[in-house]
């Protein structure tokens, strides 16, 4: 008796056992891989995806996949519409996390209401989304007209110009359909494979709709002390309201009745230095589209001062009289220390790495002074100079990537005292002294605020304390600071990783070179500004630039090399830490810029990382980085071994026809004008002696870049008149 009572007492409780394991699917998602997690949710999908169901509760979503070693029969059993409990272990596959194996599941009951798509843009889609079902309005497909002839992935665009991929699996019921060849609303689930996918489950996923958009979101021009004018389109005639205020729940209303296609407003009597919230409310034949709620800065009343370092000494000869504001460590070190010492209210620091210890005693002494010190840190770096705590307050960040950053905000409430520290240096002693870097302070109101705005989406809150509940890393961070500001007299952009589609900015950026773009990267992976680089030299631009890391997986390295543009492995000691690009110094009417900050050109610090960017138009700044380009370049071209041990000679030299080359080990050879230009290459054989013809090489004067296992060289030598 007493054995069947313990049964049926634990055949009542097991019911509450399993709810009291049960967690949001939410909360699962916060869990490391590995961890076994039990989730309820309703199936958003059947066998049209295969094995994998995506299940959703109220609070997010996630796929579950019956993988090896799962309890048989889920797939069978699972049905869109199923409200089902799933226990098993996260994994991330190719990025997508999911519960597999699935040690039990139960099916609760059948054919629910799904959950209601999320109404979304595809600049939209996040980690935060990953699992959930999706509708986006007015998307369109590059195939349009043809057939979905195979599995694989077909790209689409939404009316904001957003591209994305969807996915097609083999024996999909959209397999060997006609492609829409026009715009439909697209309903599709989340997934991920290395990048973000869009799974639509059936044809009534691709629904044909007549749609009205947005051509242009609500942009901004003319930016004033006082006011800035907003221009946006739509694709059809419309009136429109148009809100703004002073935060991200505007409420001043302007009512702008005259359809048009074309829409401008000016707003003024605006506060200078500040940043205003503006949506757009469009109407056409009783259907109402909104625009995102986006953020614009007026310009400021600061001096707009920007004051350019290098750690190391420049090519003045290049700089036309002008000079950066240091070149060397010790200064570098001074400003910073001298903005902390400075500093009356406020410090916002976001740094991926800290070894030094004067610096954080300086916060340290602002701290007991009374000023505000808040300091993000990466959890996966190291920062000993935070160790022990220091009494002010520390979170640490983006526990799937690096919190990369690497700035400082002073005093964001006071116009004449704000300063913003940007650029590629690290706090640590050899980010510092021995690698290559490059330092911005600007002192201005607006470009602080925005830049505080970001700070705070990683702190959590707008208050002394971090709210680790509330902040937001990597992904799961939104576009929600302005992008253009007037320092000054200069046009800079601003942006921020990865919610910005800062890869994008950057390739734009080099495709606006006229005349010549250089770059100095540590990293670079990314095909979209290897793509752009070979564009711009493809229509005669002078290309030339320096890759520290040519070994990391994805380099561009070898592939700009083949497509003929002036490439070096930085060879020397001392990382290039940079990650800088120069655009059309030399030709001051054609928009000279510089685009630097913490982005490295990689997948990781586009999709994962937190970075910030600027894109400075000056031609004075300009000028000051490429100084600092021609000293590296020129450091690593002859500072380095020559391929034998003693000097490589090229006789005759002049040199009519052919030159002859002493002393060189096997490797290779490029003959490159003053400008970087290739005019020709070949391979040394290694016999200590080789000869090169030379009579289609215009008279002029060049360098021959020996390149061997030994390191780099260059040897001068002229070409006259064969």
């Amino acid at each position: 008796m007493n054995r069947i009572f313990r049964l049926l007492a634990f055949a009542l409780l097991y019911p509450l056992f399993l709810n009291a394991q049960n967690i949001p699917i939410s909360e699962a998602r916060t869990q490391i891989a590995g961890s076994v997690v039990t989730v309820s949710g309703i199936a958003t999908n059947g066998d049209e995806l295969g094995k994998i169901r995506y299940l959703q509760d109220g609070t997010a979503g996630i796929a579950a996949f019956p993988g090896a070693g799962s309890a048989p029969g889920f797939e069978a059993a699972v049905k869109a519409g199923d409200s089902i409990r799933v226990t098993g272990t996260l994994v991330l596959f190719h990025g997508l996390l999911e519960i597999s194996p699935i040690t039990d599941f139960q099916v609760i009951s059948s054919n629910n209401p799904l959950p209601a798509p999320k109404m979304v843009a595809l600049a939209d889609i996040s980690d935060e989304l990953e699992g959930q079902l999706l509708n986006i309005e007015c998307v369109n497909f590059d195939a349009a007209g043809g057939v979905f002839s195979g599995s694989g992935t077909y790209n689409i665009v939404d009316a904001d110009g957003t591209s994305a991929k969807i996915y097609i699996r083999s024996g999909h019921p959209l397999q060997n359909t006609d492609i829409p060849g026009g715009p439909v609303h697209l309903t599709a689930i989340l997934s991920e494979f290395d990048d973000f996918q869009l799974l639509p489950r059936y044809s009534g996923d691709l629904a044909p709709t007549p749609c009205f958009y947005f051509t242009e979101k609500p942009d901004q021009s003319d930016i004033q002390k006082n006011g800035f004018t907003v221009n946006w389109k739509t694709n059809q005639l419309s009136s429109a309201k148009l809100r703004f205020g002073a935060t991200p729940a505007p409420v001043t209303e302007v009512v702008l009745p005259i359809q048009t296609l074309t829409h401008s407003y000016t707003l003024t009597g605006l506060e200078p230095g500040a940043i205003y919230w503006v949506q757009v409310e469009a109407q056409h034949n009783g259907e109402t589209i909104l625009s995102e709620v986006t953020p614009f800065a007026t310009r400021s009343l600061s001096s707009g001062e920007i004051k350019v370092y290098f750690n190391h000494p420049v090519d003045l000869s290049s700089a036309n009289g002008l000079e950066p504001a240091g070149q060397s460590f010790d200064e570098v070190l001074d400003e910073i220390l001298l903005r902390i010492a400075s500093a009356e209210q406020s410090i916002d620091v976001a740094l991926y790495n800290n070894n030094r210890i004067d610096i954080t005693n300086a916060l340290k002494q602002a701290h007991i002074d009374g000023v505000r010190v808040r300091y993000v840190a990466s959890i996966d770096a190291s920062s000993p100079a935070l160790d022990p705590p220091p009494f002010f307050p520390v979170i640490y960040g983006n526990v799937p990537a690096l919190m990369h950053n690497k700035f400082m905000v002073i005093d964001a409430d006071l116009s004449d005292k704000c300063w913003v520290m940007g650029g590629s240096m690290n706090w640590t002693t050899g980010n510092m002294t021995d690698d290559f870097n490059n330092v911005l302070f600007i002192q201005d109101q607006s470009l602080a605020r925005a830049y505080e705005l970001e700070f705070e989406e990683m702190w959590g809150s707008d208050g002394t304390l971090p709210n680790a509940a509330n902040s937001r890393f990597g992904a799961e961070k939104r576009d929600n600071t302005p992008h253009k500001f007037i320092i000054g007299d200069i046009p800079v952009e601003s942006w921020f990783s990865p919610s910005d589609q800062v890869t994008g900015r950057i390739s734009e950026a080099i495709r606006s070179a006229d005349s010549e773009a250089l770059f100095a990267m540590f990293s670079f992976t990314k095909d979209e500004q290897a793509n752009a680089l070979v564009e711009v030299f493809d229509q005669g631009a002078q290309v030339r630039g320096m890759i520290e890391n040519i070994g990391d997986q994805g380099a561009e390295f070898d592939y700009l090399l083949s497509q003929g543009v002036n490439v070096q492995h930085h060879a020397i000691s001392g990382s290039l830490h940079h990650k800088y690009s120069i655009i059309d110094a030399d030709i001051p009417g054609s928009d000279p810029l510089v685009v630097t900050g913490s982005h490295n050109w990689s997948f990781s610090a586009e999709t994962a990382n937190d970075e910030n960017t600027l894109i400075i138009h000056d031609a004075g700044i300009a000028t000051l980085y490429r100084s600092e380009f021609e000293r590296r370049w020129v450091e690593n071209t002859t500072s380095t071994h020559t391929p034998a041990s003693i000097s490589v000679a090229i006789m005759p030299n002049p040199a009519r026809d052919r030159i002859t080359l002493n002393n060189v080990a096997q490797g290779t050879i490029s003959i490159r004008d003053a400008a970087g230009k290739e005019w020709m290459s070949g391979v040394l054989p290694g016999n200590t002696t080789a000869q090169l013809d030379v009579r289609a090489v215009p008279a002029g004067n060049y360098f021959a870049v020996i390149r061997t296992r030994h390191g780099v060289t260059t040897v001068p030598f002229q070409k006259i008149q064969h």
